[in-house]
Parts: C-alpha cells; sequence; structure tokens
C-alpha cells in the first residue's frame, strides 16, 4: 500500500466520513477511498469547479487563499480544500459527522498527503 491510499484510508475511517477524493484541477480522480457510497469520478468533476469557484470569491472579497471550503446539506456535509496547487481534497460525510474531528484529522494529514502527491 503507498502513502496516499493509508493517508485516505485513514480518512475514511473517521466516523461519518463516507469518501474521500484527490483530484487534479482537471476533475480527473488521482487516489480515493470509500465505504462504498459516493461515485468518485462524479465528485472529481464537481469538486474541481467548486474548489475553482471559491478561490475566485476569495480572490474578489480580498481574504485571502481558500484553506478548507465546507458546505452543509440537508444530507451531508463536503469539505474541499488545495494540496498545493495541483491537487485538491475532497471528503464526503454524513449529515451526523463531528465536523470538528473531521477538520481536525484532514488537516494532521494533509502536508503527507500533498507530499505523498509530488
Amino acid at each position: 500500500m503507498n502513502e496516499t491510499t493509508r493517508l485516505l484510508k485513514e480518512l475514511v475511517e473517521v466516523q461519518g466520513v463516507e469518501e474521500v477524493v484527490c483530484v487534479g484541477r482537471d476533475g480527473f480522480v488521482i487516489a480515493s477511498e470509500s465505504r462504498g457510497k459516493g461515485d468518485a469520478e462524479a465528485i472529481g468533476a464537481m469538486i474541481s469547479t467548486g474548489l475553482g469557484s471559491a478561490e475566485s470569491i476569495g480572490r474578489e472579497l480580498n481574504v485571502g487563499r481558500m484553506i478548507v471550503g465546507t458546505m452543509e446539506y440537508g444530507e451531508g456535509i463536503v469539505l474541499m480544500a488545495a494540496l498545493g496547487t495541483d491537487v485538491l481534497l475532497s471528503i464526503v460525510a454524513s449529515k451526523d459527522a463531528n465536523l470538528g474531528n473531521i477538520r481536525l484529522q484532514a488537516k494532521r494529514r494533509m502536508p503527507d498527503l500533498e507530499n505523498s502527491l509530488k
């Protein structure tokens, strides 16, 4: 098992996390781990578009670069973050997930994930 796979497996094992996807800026999936519910290819395409829009908002409002974007929906939570300049991380979680714990676990692993994808 390579380092990227190990780190994604650790994240998908966090309570409430259903899917973790690393995608390129072009929307193509680089690596993913799932509890079997999601469609990594569809998530990749949507996240690349969504993160680009979120980054544009940050530039227009002069609030700096986006670190982590969180979207809460009626049935779940989606987090997205840039791993360097070329890779995006997306985490899909259940609506009852502990968002603080997921953010903490992701933050702890993001530097290693970024390095493993170089």
